[in-house]
């Protein structure tokens, strides 16, 4: 067999295996009935809580929106995690301005011990309500529904409630690869939390119960690395029956992006840094994934050179594999392109073309290199 009908078997094969997970996994997104309406017979109380450190200005914008949010009852707990700004004076300041406010003022952190880690348990300890919702001080919550939106997600069964956080569009090129990989990366986790298989949520967007924190010890079995408070605590906490998810527009948070390539390098390989921790299980199933899909693009740019399209002769199974691959490009972007308009992302249908292809660079050069480095710290 010549290698260029090599190449085209195995460029076939990862293809099927790309499609294999479109169909089982990536479509269920678009099945998904997300409720609505806000189910008033939900009034549970909410404890929400935010850690900070030098995020003044954050906070300003962020308390406000926090304070007008439509939910009976919830409390607001700022972790102000060893702050060298003004956070104190504010914080101390709004206080006495807004009886739901609680502010934990934290000076040093245990030797050994992830800063943020800390701050959160410090701050869930002291939670007046089972029900925990979670974001960052540099986040905004999309309407003044987040709080019920999301808490109407809670059953006695459900113990979980992932939640997306798409970044703030802003112009130029690193700005879309940012957004674009945010997309991605909601895309799959909440593709796999509703394929039975649920393995992380971000911490920007994220609700559980204060009583699955302490019966699972918290962040016990990951407290000195630096990442992981909300991917690492659900991947060892989460299982097939206990994972909601929210995907209604009005409960997503904004976030604000990095402005430069090095502080964005930086927030991804501390954030992939952590995925080798994770459940083998998972690790299979990513690395399968992520694996088919950069085979599959390597394996295709080699086969576009090397293969003699202009054979007068075609046999038919050479055919149905050149099919397969095209099924596949058409496809994977199709159902990102459709599941990106269902969870409220903004996206364009032929940037998905374009970041198919550059998702391959992005595992190569920070996902193998995040996953052979130590995390860095969170501040």
């Amino acid at each position: 067999m010549l290698f260029s009908e090599i190449l085209l078997y195995a460029t076939a094969s990862f293809a099927l295996v790309q499609i294999l997970y479109l169909l089982f996994v990536f479509l269920r997104i678009l099945f998904h009935k997300a409720k609505k309406e806000i189910d008033f017979d939900f009034q549970k109380p909410v404890s929400v809580i935010v850690a900070a450190h030098n995020e003044l200005e954050n906070l300003k914008k962020l308390l406000p929106i926090l304070y007008r949010q439509n939910y009976p009852e919830f409390e607001i707990i700022v972790a102000n995690d060893r702050s060298s700004d003004e956070t104190e004076l504010f914080l101390r300041d709004e206080q006495r301005k807004e009886p739901r406010l609680r502010v934990l003022h934290i000076d040093h952190t245990p030797e050994h011990i992830s800063h943020k880690k800390y701050a959160l348990t410090l701050a869930i300890r002291a939670a007046k309500y089972e029900h925990l919702l979670f974001t960052d001080a540099d986040c905004l919550p999309n309407s003044e529904n987040w709080i019920a939106l999301t808490a109407q997600e809670f059953t006695k069964e459900k113990q979980i409630v992932l939640g997306t956080s798409p970044y703030q569009k802003e112009k130029g090129f690193l700005n879309w690869l940012i957004r674009y990989e945010t997309f991605f990366t909601a895309i799959q986790y909440i593709s796999y939390a509703l394929a039975k298989l649920p393995y992380m949520g971000v911490g920007r967007n994220l609700a559980y119960t204060k009583s699955l924190f302490l019966a699972s010890k918290g962040f016990h079995n990951h407290l000195k690395i630096v990442g992981g408070d909300d991917d690492l605590f659900v991947n060892a906490n989460a299982n097939r029956n206990n994972v909601a998810v929210c995907t209604h527009s009005q409960a997503q948070v904004i976030s604000i992006p990095k402005t430069t390539w090095r502080a964005w390098f930086r927030q991804k390989k501390r954030h992939l840094s952590v995925g080798k921790y994770y459940q083998k299980k998972h690790q299979f199933f990513l690395a399968l994934q992520n694996g088919s899909h950069v085979l599959f693009w390597l394996a295709l740019t080699l086969l576009l050179c090397a293969y003699p399209f202009q054979k007068e002769i075609w046999q038919w199974q050479e055919i149905a594999l050149l099919g397969i691959c095209g099924f596949r490009l058409i496809f994977w972007s199709l159902v990102q392109y459709l599941n990106a308009k269902k969870l409220y992302f903004a996206s364009a249908y032929f940037s998905w073309w374009l970041y198919d292809f550059l998702y391959v660079f992005f595992i190569i050069f920070v996902g193998i290199k995040s996953y052979f480095s130590k995390p860095e710290q969170w501040i």
